[in-house]
């Protein structure tokens, strides 16, 4: 269900997201890339889980990449001037 080990919470969660800022810090596209990849594998596995019935794809974009761009600038990730 793409849950949370730690807290069960939908991944990524609160850490797992902090988390993953500080792995790709200063690299906001590798960090996009690598959960879009991640967002694929979900999509596939929750829509094969309940395929009548899956996540909306916004909802998927909003909870696996979207969040990753937010409260953050070119200049922060190394892409500005």
């Amino acid at each position: 269900m793409w849950c949370c080990r730690v807290d069960g919470q939908p991944w990524p969660c609160a850490e797992a997201r902090l988390l993953l800022r500080a792995e790709f810090d200063r690299n906001a596209v590798g960090l996009t890339i690598y959960l879009a990849g991640l967002m694929y594998e979900a999509m596939r596995d929750l829509y094969h889980l309940n395929p009548h019935d899956g996540p909306e794809p916004t909802a998927l974009f909003d909870r696996f990449v979207g969040w990753a761009g937010r409260g953050r600038n070119a200049r922060q990730d190394g892409d500005g001037e």
